[in-house]
């Protein structure tokens, strides 16, 4: 029997999609509304909430799956607690429950949001910061750059082509973001972003690096930086937002078996 405690459970929150916005040919920015969300906490860049696709069925067998409720892991792009409202941006896959349900998304559906777990900590003092992502870390990255000061500030992002291109506003006045693209096939997935970080020259000082991608091209990349590169795991925040292969990687998956 296990002993790890019971993560808490976030605050649920019911919620109706107001808009649709296509951002590009595969992101999708779904807008919630609705008087609940009234109540959800805006807690910092890159955080991240549960979005219910079904709530399972109460009169299934307990334990099975058709008991246990359908959900997918989001950041939260923007909150406006005024107008009650969130926006969600979905990369849209061609497979997946949340990639399908964002695909055909209208005004008036509701679903159920949890949320938000915790955020990414931006570190004022840090000389210069690296954030590293493909299409699934785009809301991630999007809300880091909001967030960061007026350091030197570098991202690497990785898309299918250039159509997929997004504006990012950024209060760094001095950040850079260099577009990847590696094609349609699945299987290049992060092999633009491990090929131009490994060709890139870090600034010196102890910089901030965050890298969010599919989980193994994160390991390699993560592994880079500390055992080649010599970076302090402190300095270092990464994330495998999903696997090539998995339908539904594990949402605390941080790389840390690397080092």
């Amino acid at each position: 029997m296990s002993t790890e405690p019971a993560r808490p459970r976030k605050p649920r929150f019911q919620a109706q999609v107001r808009r649709v916005q296509r951002l590009a040919p595969r992101m999708v920015r779904v807008t919630f509304g609705g008087d609940e969300l009234a109540h959800f906490v805006w807690n910092g860049p890159a955080a991240h909430i549960k979005v219910f696709l079904s709530m399972g069925d109460s009169s299934a067998p307990e334990g099975s799956a058709a008991a246990r409720p359908l959900a997918r892991t989001y950041t939260p792009r923007r909150f406006d607690a005024q107008a009650g409202e969130l926006d969600v941006d979905f990369v849209i896959h061609g497979e997946g429950p949340a990639s399908s349900w964002a695909a055909q998304a209208r005004p008036g559906q509701s679903l159920t949001i949890a949320g938000p777990g915790r955020s990414y900590a931006v570190d004022a003092q840090a000389p210069w910061h690296l954030l590293v992502g493909d299409d699934s870390a785009i809301p991630a990255i999007g809300t880091i750059l909001e967030a960061l000061p007026g350091a030197r500030v570098r991202s690497l992002i990785e898309v299918v082509d250039d159509a997929e291109r997004t504006a990012l506003a950024t209060s760094a006045g001095a950040a850079h973001i260099e577009w990847l693209t590696r094609g349609t096939d699945p299987r290049r997935a992060g092999t633009e972003l491990e090929a131009a970080l490994r060709a890139m020259e870090l600034p010196p000082g102890a910089g901030r690096v965050y890298v969010a991608c599919e989980a193994d091209a994160m390991r390699r990349m993560r592994r880079h930086l500390i055992f080649e590169r010599g970076l302090e795991r402190a300095q270092l925040v990464t994330r495998g937002y999903w696997r090539l292969g998995e339908t539904d990687h594990p949402d605390r998956d941080y790389g840390e078996d690397v080092g």
